[in-house]
């Protein structure tokens, strides 16, 4: 058993990708921008700085960039009632606290971003901390986000942490392979069931039933 996990957020702990997405083609739409889906999948892969850079580039976006950040932040958050947890979640949250495991948050989004859907959801305490885009210099699927996380949860415990004792749990390719890269054991819940398991992953489940399992045999 770990004594320490590691949690993804995006599509992890909570099914946003519609969401992210959407907020993109409205704050576009509102400033007569036709946001195609063929890109859906790229824009959810960065962040909000990242995605306005892009939409500057290849779409001719004339927006600042702050006032693109206020915009689909704004957007985003009167709708974040909107976003379930993933299945299983509750349950993880749940088990991993009564055992007495340590659990964060590492992502590749803004804090502004995900700290209110996870008070939304009533999961913030569940975690530690929660390790965001402003705390590290380089995104999955470098293992900076991770090797500084580990860093930051010794700090708060005043001990050393064995990579052995710890646990990440990711969705996308880029965080498993970012966890691998750091040293942790990572289980893979991936997104949709015909995805293909990443190499770097330890574990690779869809089902909730199988995730749950997985947990409990760790």
């Amino acid at each position: 058993m770990p004594r320490f996990v590691f949690w993804d957020c995006d599509n992890t702990l909570i099914e946003n990708a519609s969401l992210h997405w959407q907020k993109h083609k409205e704050i576009c739409s509102r400033h007569g921008y036709d946001l195609p889906d063929k890109f859906r999948v790229p824009l959810f892969l960065n962040n909000g700085q990242q995605n306005w850079e892009w939409l500057v580039k290849n779409l001719g976006l004339h927006i600042p960039l702050d006032d693109y950040l206020m915009q689909i932040d704004t957007w985003y958050h009167s709708h974040i009632h909107q976003i379930p947890l993933r299945s299983g979640v509750p349950w993880a949250l749940n088990y991993f606290k009564t055992k007495g495991l340590k659990q964060c948050v590492v992502t590749n989004a803004r804090r502004a971003s995900v700290e209110p859907m996870l008070h939304v959801q009533n999961i913030f305490s569940y975690f530690e901390f929660t390790w965001c885009k402003e705390d590290y210099s380089a995104r999955k699927p470098s293992p900076i986000p991770y090797i500084t996380a580990i860093e930051n949860m010794e700090r708060l415990t005043g001990e050393k942490i064995d990579r052995a004792d710890c646990l990440a749990i990711e969705d996308a390719p880029e965080g498993v392979t970012a966890a691998h890269l750091a040293g942790i054991k990572v289980i893979q819940r991936r997104y949709t069931h015909d995805e293909n398991p990443s190499h770097d992953s330890d574990i690779s489940v869809y089902d909730e039933a199988d995730f749950i399992e997985i947990i409990k045999n760790l």
